[in-house]
């Protein structure tokens, strides 16, 4: 390892080592120029072993710096992958030995451990370290794989790829992509079986998850069989009073897909569950994927969002657009001169979109919406002045008509509802919103959400803040331009969810009723998938109606299949939430209990984990991808009778070897051992020399 000396000083560095040396040479001179038993070559090895040691002391006092420089050679990283998704383990191609495979592929990676870096990891819905052989996931995302190697060891040198699976995936992009991002190469192990199976199953279940009382609404059913050609099957589709369709089915070729509409009346309020089946026939791969359980939000009709504007403005489009995008509301925009009392009579919500305004203070408007939650959104038409006066929410008192731009800020001490992180984020990146320059003070107990932004100064204006009044709830956005947050949300993300988010969840809040119950438990949805985490929210309040979070709250799940699931729920800043984890699929109930001083407290609810079946609606194996993706990068695609070979062409991979690159680093002399023991060397030689002739 050569090793490069960098000293810094400020002037002339002979000037220095002269007078480290002429100090050594004094103080040597002190200790032996006066006469003493130690005369001749022994006297002037110590008079020059005490000048150097006092001359190197005293260098290092400078601090000087050394450069280290190392070689360091870095074996290829080979990639080991294992899919265990459930389709591995569903069609095994015939003569296939699996406790063979499994104990090549072991020897396989031994046999790669001798000369290379191996890394082995298992996927299928997720990416976990290890080789597993369980074939028990319940989706397949060849992609996300792909792109945490491209993440994960994007400045590794990575020597080959090697992905054992059947090509088949149902989650995630085209791996084919993917893979061109892929800076080594890549060699796929073919599993499973291109040659169809006998199998009988439902493909797709297509319907809403919301639908209406009393409406009737559509699910479209795809039946597909394979090898199967002269058989016969019923389709039936049960709730849980019993069969309400059912369809004789001929199945009469060798690959056959059939989609039946079936119409069905939403007679009851709440989630309904329905079952589809298609009766099993014989000798089929599985009868698993013969059945489908589906579940269906049933609501009392949708409701109605009234906007009453001053003019014309694009934030009303922008509006409705995003609110509509909940199934639950349907919006309607009036200009306050075109208003009627019938549409506010019906609406559960009232936006005012700046108004009162200067020119119309809607005072009949206002009179005929009492007691009716209202969304007041400010602009330069505003009238400021009457609108502090008629809620208690905000008071602006406006400096003229003068305008300025706002970012948004989203306050961390807003608890009324919540945001997704990423929404949180980008909120605070998009453009600015146009508002009334002045002052701005919060009347009374309100909840800030948003807070306003001049240039690179936080503010505590608020933006948007709601607050409750004795007979509803108000909120007020304090500026105009949610048009040009859609937009930018869409140039930017490719959808609207982050502006769709904040205006739902604003429309939910208000429109709803006050909830008076000290102790609130909901799940984060109603309906999870088999392969998510079911995670539970819990609010505590206590006699002045004040979130606490200081008693433990435990709760009990209970499952269609008569299992209870215990948990103690975590706090977060005064709330609380559960992470259950994953579940077995089923309907679910839960209770909820805590003590609030001597009060005990009960929440009850329920929730669906649906079935996953992904891995079971297509069994056979796409060992053309592989192949593609294979030959795209340098590499190749062997059978599992073949992947003794891998070995060989990883090593005759002219573009897999060793790479070398040199670590540059600088040292403190002073903290070097090697200086440690020179010194200790001097002053050891020295001592022993002078006790050896008695002059210590």
């Amino acid at each position: 390892m050569p090793l490069l000396f960098q000293l810094q000083f400020s002037i002339n560095i002979f000037f220095w080592l002269l007078a480290c040396i002429a100090l050594g040479i004094g103080y040597a001179f002190l200790l032996y120029g006066i006469p003493s038993r130690t005369e001749g070559p022994l006297r002037k090895m110590l008079f020059g072993l005490r000048v150097a040691l006092v001359a190197f002391l005293a260098f290092l006092l400078f601090a000087p710096e050394i450069k280290l420089a190392k070689t360091i050679l870095e074996k290829p990283l080979i990639i080991l992958v294992q899919d265990n998704s459930a389709s591995i383990g569903v069609s095994e191609p015939r003569n296939f030995n699996s406790e063979k495979y499994v104990s090549d592929f072991k020897a396989l990676n031994d046999k790669l451990s001798q000369d290379y870096e191996v890394k082995t990891f298992s996927f299928g819905d997720d990416i976990k370290a290890g080789l597993n052989f369980n074939y028990d996931r319940k989706l397949t995302d060849i992609s996300a794989l792909l792109q945490m190697v491209n993440d994960q060891y994007a400045v590794r040198n990575i020597g080959a790829v090697i992905i054992a699976t059947d090509g088949i995936y149902n989650h995630g992009g085209n791996p084919l992509y993917e893979s061109q991002n892929l800076k080594a190469p890549l060699y796929t192990i073919a599993l499973g079986d291109t040659i169809p199976k006998r199998d009988l199953l439902i493909a797709n279940v297509n319907y809403n998850n919301i639908v209406y009382l009393d409406n009737q609404f559509q699910i479209e059913i795809t039946v597909e069989a394979y090898q199967s050609s002269g058989a016969s099957t019923v389709l039936t589709v049960s709730d849980k009073d019993g069969r309400i369709f059912n369809k004789p089915l001929t199945i009469n070729s060798g690959e056959y897909r059939i989609t039946v509409p079936v119409t069905v009346l939403a007679s009851k309020k709440g989630t309904q569950k329905y079952t589809i089946n298609v009766a099993p026939i014989s000798s089929e791969l599985s009868k698993v994927n013969n059945t489908q359980t589906i579940f269906i939000d049933v609501v009392d009709g949708k409701q109605k969002i009234l906007i009453v504007a001053n003019s014309p403005n694009p934030d009303l489009s922008a509006l409705k657009q995003s609110i509509e995008t909940n199934k639950n509301y349907e919006v309607k925009i009036d200009l306050i001169d075109d208003f009627k009392n019938e549409d506010l009579n019906q609406a559960g919500l009232l936006i005012l979109h700046q108004l009162p305004s200067a020119t119309n203070k809607a005072e009949n408007l206002l009179k005929a919406a009492a007691g009716k939650p209202i969304w007041f959104i400010i602009g330069a038409q505003s009238n400021t002045s009457y609108f502090s006066s008629i809620q208690n929410g905000l008071n602006i008192v406006a400096a003229g008509a003068n305008a300025q731009e706002a970012l948004a800020t989203v306050k961390n001490d807003f608890y009324a509802f919540t945001l997704t992180e990423n929404t949180r984020n980008r909120l605070q990146s998009f453009a600015p919103l146009t508002t009334m320059f002045g002052n701005y003070a919060v009347k009374g107990p309100a909840s800030v959400l948003l807070a306003q932004k001049i240039g690179r100064i936080e503010t505590d204006k608020p933006l948007l803040l709601f607050a409750d009044e004795p007979e509803r709830k108000i909120g007020v956005l304090a500026g105009e331009g949610l048009w040009k947050w859609r937009l930018e949300d869409f140039q930017e993300n490719g959808n609207h969810e982050t502006v769709d988010e904040l205006l739902v969840k604003t429309v939910q809040y208000l429109s709803s009723r006050n909830d008076k119950r000290k102790f609130r438990v909901y799940p984060a949805r109603t309906t999870f998938d088999e392969n998510e985490h079911v995670v539970l929210n819990a609010e505590l309040y206590n006699d002045s109606y004040e979130l606490v979070n200081t008693p433990d709250v435990q709760v009990v799940l209970k499952g269609s299949n008569k299992k209870n699931y215990t948990f103690q729920f975590s706090r977060t800043n005064n709330a609380y939430t559960l992470d259950a984890g994953l579940l077995p699929s089923g309907e679910y109930s839960f209770t909820a209990n805590t003590l609030l001083g001597k009060e005990k407290l009960t929440a009850t609810g329920q929730f669906v984990i649906n079935q996953q079946q992904s891995e079971l609606q297509q069994t056979t194996a796409n060992h053309q991808l592989l192949y593609s993706m294979a030959k795209q990068n340098g590499g190749k695609m062997v059978y599992p009778a073949e992947i003794s070979s891998l070995p060989d062409l990883i090593h005759t991979n002219e573009k897999i070897k060793t790479v070398s690159y040199e670590d540059r680093r600088y040292e403190d002399m002073i903290n070097l051992k090697l200086i440690f023991f020179i010194l200790l060397a001097l002053v050891s030689v020295e001592w022993f020399s002078r006790k050896r002739n008695g002059e210590v």
